[in-house]
């Protein structure tokens, strides 16, 4: 009886499956050999089957061997894919943030270049001195100098050709409850405003038709009644 020794295309798996199908085969030839022995010996067959199990145990211990050589090279390419979906994901994750960041320079960019066309602009058409003299004029209280400054000469030089601060707070907008601490209101005209909740009128209590203010009128409050009682 021969053995044959599997194919070297075969994997490891299959191999090994196979080399333990051999040697069990050998065995159960073996054990009918022995007992076989009992009644009709049959010497020439036992060192056949001796060499086919060593043969056979020969070739475990090597797939055995190569089976942990490739078991330990599959963990590895698992830990290999693990890594490589955490790498992915980090990836893309960047590429998340750089996305929202392109976003972000693209309106800083645009809000820039709106800034700067409406800096050209006005360098282009500046407004001018009239103009800005006859808007402080608008907001001033008084647009023409005092009467009693024409008694007097007036030193024009001490004099600013528009209204000052002081003169801005006496105007009609700082009467209208106009401040100047800071920029005040925001918006952007034409929004629509939520209506202002009606206030409850006051309640007015009036004197019943029949009564009519007595000026000489006198009231006398007995306050001590319960003396006067018991007296």
């Amino acid at each position: 009886m021969s053995t044959t020794d599997p194919a070297q295309q075969v994997g490891p798996r299959p191999a090994l499956l196979l080399a333990v199908a051999t040697q069990q085969h050998l065995l159960s030839e073996l054990f009918t050999v022995l007992q076989a022995t009992s009644s009709a010996p049959n010497a020439d067959a036992l060192p056949a089957l001796h060499a086919g199990l060593v043969q056979s145990s020969e070739r475990l211990d090597q797939l055995s061997a190569e089976l942990k050589v490739h078991q330990a090279a599959y963990a590895e390419m698992l830990a290999k894919q693990k890594k490589a979906k955490e790498l992915e994901d980090e990836i893309r994750s960047v590429i998340r943030e750089l996305h929202g960041a392109k976003v972000d320079l693209e309106e800083v960019v645009n809000e820039g270049a709106k800034v700067r066309e409406s800096i050209e602009q006005s360098e282009k058409d500046p407004v001018s001195v009239d103009q800005l003299i006859a808007h402080a004029h608008a907001l001033a209280k008084t647009t023409s100098a005092p009467v009693s400054s024409l008694l007097a000469p007036v030193d024009k030089a001490a004099a600013t050709p528009w209204p000052n601060e002081a003169a801005m707070r006496q105007g009609l907008l700082f009467q209208l409850e106009g401040s100047m601490s800071g920029v005040g209101d925001v918006g952007v005209v034409g929004d629509v405003t939520a209506p202002e909740p009606a206030q409850p009128a006051p309640q007015v209590v009036h004197e019943e038709p029949g009564r009519r203010y007595d000026p000489g009128a006198v009231f006398q409050l007995d306050l001590n009644s319960d003396d006067s009682d018991d007296d």
